[in-house]
């Protein structure tokens, strides 16, 4: 069953009204739970943290919009301490490879079990923990942990069902096969709100750097049209409309527009997973950040001195910049692409970038086909879903990685598509489009997004290339940057 439609609108919803949760302690929180009355069973003892750094301010927003469309047990007693145990669950699967099926198994018999609770008092004989695994199954450590606990559910589960049966069988019927309760009823009754609150979490709970406008893992399409930048929330099966987010900004297409003043760019520039704005206007480099109320803040300079950097087409032109994570912290760092080199300024997270270095060398015909000579162009993107951002070459017909070593460059690379050598942009001859690359599915491995005349299509990431591909959104032909003929601007993968 999925939910997933209506409940993203409402969790969209809520987050852009700005619900926050107060800091306090895991501790705080978990003995400020309100308590359901008698009827539903669950104990008011001791629990101890699901996530060892506490809840999170996100935590808080996704239980205030849960909320509003859970139905049974946990209706209007959702909290940021029982999100996060539902996030520690979730992470589990995903680090597993299982389908999202699995999960809504194991929080339906963590909401029958405890509430969403770790608790850390052994009841009913010795029973502990998020799923009240009795001693047999493991010590009081490893019961207590989230991922530890999660796992042994699931090895169990597998085990019960061989070939896979635990995806088709339902939800109560598995998760009572796995618990062998005195009460195998109650299993079933939870099993939408465990969908609900699988739906609203699953993009949240990824053990890796990610970023979007709305905060989750699957790539939003930014559309910069006129002075307006409006936001279409990427939702792995299509875009959906959020509007327009900021404007003001008809003179940040390019420098080649009339009296251009720069360009924008997009990146997670204080690590907290939602995308800022990134604006470079004449030689300043200043940021916006995401406000998660659905737009930017009023911004602040980051970084000066870049005059010269907005393509090898501005006037005495020494290269461009990028946006991208680098050392795999969470936090965008600045990419500088000059002459043959490419260098990187990691972000300090206080307000700024380092005084950089060179980590490869040899691109000077890289900065597009309109440069003397020029063999392709770059791009930065996590091809093999480590966090670390890897370098994308295009060069003629062929799209290669290098993936970042993680000690101070990129290896030699390998071609992992070919059949591009139209798709550098509208403006080399009978050119047909452009390409992107972002993470469309929230699996964490960013994706090949091709802009072809009017439609958008998407190749997944497979680990050894793409596939085939498919058209997630039409109507963009006009879209390609404004110099093409009638053009009405350009949009970007955030």
């Amino acid at each position: 069953m999925t939910f997933g439609t209506s409940l993203k609108r409402g969790i969209t919803a809520a987050l852009a009204g700005g619900l926050l949760v107060t800091g306090m302690s895991t501790a705080a929180q978990a003995a400020a739970e309100p308590i359901q009355p008698a009827e539903y069973g669950i104990l008011a003892i001791s629990n101890a943290p699901c996530d060892a750094d506490g809840a999170t301010g996100n935590d808080g927003d996704l239980a205030e919009a849960l909320n509003g469309v859970l139905t049974d047990k946990l209706d209007g007693y959702m909290t940021a301490y029982r999100v996060s145990c539902a996030r520690e669950i979730i992470e589990a699967v995903r680090e597993r490879g299982l389908a999202r099926r699995a999960a809504v198994i194991a929080v339906d018999t963590s909401i029958v079990e405890t509430g969403l609770q770790n608790h850390d008092v052994e009841v009913d004989h010795d029973s502990l923990g998020l799923f009240q695994q009795r001693a047999s199954w493991g010590s009081v450590a490893n019961r207590l942990d989230p991922a530890w606990a999660t796992n042994a559910f699931l090895n169990k589960m597998i085990d019960k069902f061989p070939g896979n049966g635990w995806q088709t069988a339902p939800v109560g019927e598995v998760a009572q096969t796995v618990q062998v309760s005195a009460y195998p009823d109650r299993y079933a009754v939870e099993a939408a709100d465990a969908a609900r609150i699988v739906d609203a979490v699953w993009d949240f709970a990824v053990d890796r750097p990610y970023d979007s406008f709305t905060g989750d893992a699957k790539a939003d399409l930014v559309v910069h049209t006129g002075t307006d930048v409006g936001v279409r929330k990427g939702t792995g099966s299509g875009f959906a409309d959020l509007g327009v987010v900021t404007s003001g900004w008809g003179r940040f297409h390019g420098m080649q527009v009339t009296n251009g003043m720069g360009r924008l760019y997009y990146g997670d520039f204080n690590g907290d997973h939602w995308t800022d704005m990134i604006v470079h206007s004449g030689t300043d480099v200043s940021v916006r950040l995401n406000t998660k109320a659905g737009g930017f803040d009023s911004g602040r300079v980051v970084s000066s001195g870049w005059g010269r950097f907005h393509g090898m087409d501005v006037t005495d032109g020494l290269g461009r910049l990028y946006f991208a994570d680098y050392n795999g912290d969470g936090f965008t760092d600045m990419v500088v692409h000059q002459g043959s080199d490419v260098s990187v300024r990691l972000n300090t997270r206080n307000g700024g970038f380092d005084g950089g270095r060179v980590v490869t060398t040899g691109w000077g015909r890289f900065h597009g086909l309109n440069v003397p000579n020029g063999l392709g162009r770059l791009y930065f993107a996590d091809y093999d879903g480590d966090g670390f951002d890897d370098l994308v070459v295009h060069s003629g017909t062929e799209v290669s990685v290098r993936l970042n070593t993680r000690n101070g460059g990129f290896d030699g690379g390998r071609v992992v598509t070919t059949g591009w050598g139209r798709f550098h942009g509208l403006n080399v001859t009978d050119g047909l489009g452009r390409l992107y690359f972002a993470d469309y599915d929230g699996d964490g491995f960013d994706d090949l997004i091709v802009h072809q005349g009017s439609d958008v299509s998407v190749r997944l990431n497979t680990g050894s290339g793409f596939d085939g591909g498919r058209v997630v959104t039409t109507g963009w032909g006009r879209y390609h940057g404004l110099n093409v003929t009638n053009g009405l601007g350009r949009f970007y993968l955030a």
